[in-house]
Formats: C-alpha cells, sequence, structure tokens
C-alpha cells in the first residue's frame, strides 16, 4: 500500500511542476496553462479534504465535516472571484494549512507515518508551485 500510495502521490506533482513551466516557457499561453493548474489545485485540495468526510463519519468527528466544507466553498469561491495569482496564493495557504490540520487534530492520528511525511512532501512541492505559478501570472 505505501509504494502505491507513494505512487500516485507523486504522480500527482506533475501537472503541479508541469504548468509554472509551460507559463514560463510558453507566454503566449501562460493564461492557458494557468487555468489548468487552477482547475487541477482545486481538484485536488478537495480531494484532499473529501477525504476528512470519511474519516469523521466513522470517527463522529462533525467539526471536520464544517472545515472540509468551508475549505471547499472558499477555494471554489477564490477560484471564480481571484485572477490567477490571487487563487494560487490562496491555494499556497491552504495546502499547508491541511497538512497542520491533520498533523494537530487527533481525528487524523491513525495515519501512517508514511502517508504524513508523503502529505508534507507533496504539499511544500506543490505549494513552492503555486507560488512559482502566481509569480509568472
Amino acid at each position: 500500500m505505501p509504494t502505491v500510495a507513494i505512487t500516485l502521490g507523486r504522480l500527482g506533482l506533475v501537472p503541479f511542476c508541469a504548468a509554472p513551466v509551460l507559463m514560463y516557457l510558453d507566454p503566449h499561453h501562460r493564461a492557458l496553462y494557468g487555468e489548468w493548474l487552477s482547475s487541477y489545485a482545486l481538484a485536488i485540495l478537495c480531494f484532499l479534504v473529501g477525504i476528512w468526510w470519511g474519516l469523521a463519519l466513522i470517527r463522529r468527528g462533525a467539526w471536520a465535516l464544517v472545515a472540509s466544507y468551508l475549505i471547499v466553498v472558499l477555494a471554489f469561491v477564490g477560484q471564480l472571484l481571484l485572477p490567477g495569482y490571487g487563487f494560487f496564493l490562496l491555494c499556497a495557504l491552504l495546502f499547508p494549512a491541511t497538512v497542520l490540520v491533520e498533523r494537530r487534530a487527533s481525528l487524523f492520528k491513525p495515519q501512517p507515518a508514511y502517508y504524513a511525511r508523503l502529505r508534507l512532501q507533496l504539499t511544500m512541492v506543490a505549494t513552492l508551485a503555486l507560488l512559482i505559478a502566481a509569480g509568472l501570472s
């Protein structure tokens, strides 16, 4: 199981890393790559906090349902209303915030140690890519 999660997690970084590179190398299509990254970041953020629902329902953590909902709504409204760089900056805050919640809340204590490390590593790379994309937007 760890091998599958690690492999899929790292593959999930490809769009995060490719988009800023393409934005830099092909400025003529920068907006297109920005929209691509924006949609991907929203999808991954929804995926990550969607996992909270399964844990919250099993372990009776209503606060996690509310927190997940608020994060998704904030990200969705941010994508609709903020310019590209603004949404990238918002996501560059929300991704690390999800890791902080997972590190501090007892609901997530049963996470395997490899997954907690993986989440931190993936979040650091995705956040850096979002910050670079914000600078290129």
